[in-house]
């Protein structure tokens, strides 16, 4: 394309039609799995945005019924400074969207091409954000995925766009239910965390928005969505570059991490006031720096240039399975994930970094689906899951499955049995419950109560209502001792509880240390920060902002401290701490004395696990599990176990759970692996109906899935036959 400018319109091909419904097309704008985007012109002259569906996928209810309730959600949004929805056919044989062909540059395009907005350009978009979101809430809609690369700037004035994966606010079946959607650092804490979300939520991330726009930075960070996603819980934006008084109150009303103490977006429109006199009015391109209104009106001229059908060719078709999009380059992308990662990424076609053609009104969300894409089925019978030639790896066998709770699942094994940490699906009332692994049946449960991971046959709960912490029998639920915690405005809360033998600790500003045995306290300490505790390998770990630090048991002083930007989920084994940064890299530290071993970049997941001389983690964001040399960190073996390109965020493997000679991983797929420890080789899968969001336990013999909607799964590997007691028996 050269120099050329605007958006990029690709010749038809043979088998596309020349009018949809009334809409004549023009050419093609991109292309996917599920459709194709075309570039259309209504009756009155009039360029339209069409997306249709592949007719295969139409035929199935699922998702027909689910186009139909995103359509009608979409048309209810209308406004000023949004992109409506111009007409559409939910019902046609191949499905179709007509929406509003927006010329202009994306916010972050602005941002990356130009620089950050100056104070007067942000009052006036953050007028025009507020009111269009105003707009999204009272229809019933909240958006979910607000962030600079859905924020167009035309010469109409912003404009919010891509309801990708928004959804009505009393839907719960869009899509997978308590599956945390969004975009990395322009997420609310109640979406990380897979509870409910609503127009809060949105105005949280107007106010990362905002930041970004002011500074050129994520208010958030960048690297490891971990890392990213620890910052946002814990309410670290980094906004000390915002000199404007009135902007930095605004962001930090936005980023309250309380979603009733946001205020609404008609309240974040009453902070900013009315607009001072001989203001420029958001109707236009005048409120923005020149350099940017020049581009933006460059883009509109070149849309509005008369435009006919781009010539077909001769041969050659690509239909519309094919694949002529290309990536925005922004590094934006929806996920879907636990509350600690999975993902998406938005597949737009954008011309030469000026105009973008966006498709609204849900405009990319038949390209991912979060993961519930019609055509997994296709993709996962396929004999990539073999990795040989020899055909597909045989099938893991379903013991029971039942619902434990509706949201915030974590699961834990201890004491021959398994411990279900939960809550109601408002994420206010939490719950644990101990099940018989070997058919799913309730032994106890404790209301107001969570469960942190267990040390050998003892869990250790902290409760909701009472300043309380205590440890049972995993076994039988039985009180060993509770400890009261000490009202203390400056303690930061009780955290997670963890135990090392020696000690058990909580805290995360003010750390307690407990007799295991009694519940009584030893000693206290503060360590400079909020931290995160964790034990592994009989160490008593702390994450800070920029360290890890190994506390010791019996004083609580702090034995080492290695730097680490925003470390997370370390793990231990074989005298080596491991633990991964906000870029990836992954760094083994000596656990006797916190001096470095290794790093190696880009070796980096979400929970790793060491044992038997190796580190078991994920290679960050290309879908491979990594088997390093825990000494050395030399790569011993890799195993890529997606079919998706290596380069699509959606490939990733989620959760990694290591006993005794299988290493288990599930994936975004919805695909559970079990693989050979010693050489990555697949033993067996098994295809799951939900994603792998929660950790899976191994125990008696079987390996225990959970859900984001609150279902537990026990799978059995193929050698295994039932028994009349529920569990596995090896055939011989």
């Amino acid at each position: 394309m050269g120099d050329e400018r605007g958006t990029a319109v690709l010749p038809l091909q043979r088998p596309d039609p020349d009018r949809v419904g009334p809409y004549r097309l023009l050419g093609r704008l991109g292309a996917g799995g599920m459709g194709v985007v075309y570039l259309g012109r209504s009756p009155s002259g009039r360029p339209v945005a069409i997306k249709v569906i592949q007719r295969r996928f139409a035929g199935q209810p699922r998702f027909a019924a689910r186009f139909r309730r995103e359509v009608a959600a979409a048309r209810r949004v209308t406004g000023v400074f949004t992109a409506p929805v111009l007409d559409a056919d939910p019902d046609a044989a191949a499905p179709w969207l007509a929406t509003a062909y927006l010329p202009g540059l994306t916010l972050r395009e602005v941002v990356t091409r130009f620089g950050p907005l100056p104070p007067a350009a942000v009052r006036p978009l953050a007028a025009g954000l507020a009111e269009a979101l105003g707009e999204i809430h009272r229809a019933g809609v909240v958006h979910r995925d607000l962030k600079p690369g859905n924020v167009m700037l035309t010469a109409g004035g912003p404009r919010v766009i891509d309801f990708g994966i928004s959804r009505p606010e009393d839907s719960v079946t869009i899509t997978r239910a308590n599956s945390t959607v969004g975009t990395p650092g322009f997420m609310a804490p109640e979406q990380l965390r897979a509870e409910k979300t609503g127009p809060p939520a949105d105005v949280f991330v107007l106010g990362s928005t905002l930041a970004y726009a002011a500074t050129g930075r994520e208010p958030f960070g960048d690297g490891a969505l971990e890392s990213r996603d620890l910052r946002v819980l814990h309410g670290r934006a980094d906004l000390g570059a915002i000199a404007e008084r009135w902007l930095l109150d605004l962001i930090r009303a936005c980023l309250r991490p309380e979603p009733e103490r946001r205020p609404t977006a008609a309240g974040v429109l009453e902070l900013l006031g009315p607009a001072d006199d001989g203001a420029p009015s958001l109707l236009g391109t005048r409120w923005l720096p020149a350099a940017v209104a020049e581009e933006i009106d460059r883009c509109s001229a070149e849309a509005a240039a008369p435009r006919g059908p781009a010539p077909r060719p001769a041969a050659g078709d690509l239909g519309l399975d094919s694949a002529v999009t290309t990536d925005t380059g922004s590094g934006e992308g929806p996920v879907t994930r636990p509350p600690a990662a999975g993902t998406a990424r938005r597949t737009l076609l954008a011309g030469a970094g000026a105009a973008l053609l966006t498709m609204t009104g849900f405009g990319t969300l038949l390209w991912r689906l979060a993961g519930d894409d019609p055509g997994d089925d296709d993709v996962r019978s396929a004999t990539w899951r073999t990795g040989t030639a020899a055909g597909p790896p045989p099938e893991g066998v379903s013991r029971w499955k039942r619902r434990v709770t509706e949201s915030r699942l974590e699961l834990f094994a201890a004491g021959g049995v398994l411990l279900a940490n939960g809550s109601d699906e408002k994420g206010e009332k939490a719950h644990v419950r101990a099940l018989d692994p070997r058919t799913g049946k309730v032994l106890w449960s404790r209301e107001g109560a969570s469960a942190s991971r267990p040390y050998e046959d003892v869990a250790y709960l902290s409760f909701d209502r009472a300043a309380k912490v205590g440890a049972v029998r995993a076994a039988t639920g039985e009180a060993l001792w509770t400890h009261d915690v000490p009202f203390d405005v400056d303690g930061g809360g009780t955290g997670d509880i963890v135990a090392t033998g020696q000690i058990v600790a909580y805290g995360t500003q003010k750390i307690t240390g407990l007799d295991p045995s009694t519940g009584r306290r030893r000693w206290e300490t503060r360590p400079g920060g909020r931290v995160t505790l964790f034990a592994a390998g009989g160490l008593l770990l702390a994450v800070a902002e920029t360290a890890l630090l190994a506390l010791d048991a019996a004083t609580g002083r702090t034995r080492w401290k290695y730097p680490l930007d925003y470390g997370d989920f370390p793990v231990a084994a074989d005298g080596m701490v491991f633990a991964v940064d906000r870029f990836g890299t992954q760094h083994a530290v000596r656990a006797g004395t916190g001096a470095p071993a290794w790093k190696l970049p880009n070796a980096g997941g979400w929970g790793g696990q060491a044992g038997g001389g190796r580190l078991y983690t994920e290679a960050r964001r290309d879908g491979e599990v990594l088997a390093l040399d825990a000494a050395t960190g030399r790569r011993i073996w890799s195993r890529a176990l997606l079919a998706r390109p290596k380069d699509d965020p959606r490939a990733q493997a989620t959760a990694l759970c290591l006993a005794g000679p299988t290493l288990y991983v599930g994936c975004t797929d919805d695909v559970l692996y079990a693989l050979d420890p010693a050489d990555g080789r697949i033993q067996w899968t098994y295809g799951a109906d939900k994603p792998a969001a929660v950790q899976p336990v191994s125990t008696g013999g079987l390996v225990i899935l959970g859900a984001p909607d609150g279902h537990v799964r026990a799978v059995a590997p193929p050698s295994a036959q039932p028994n009349p007691n529920g569990g596995p028996r090896a055939t011989p």
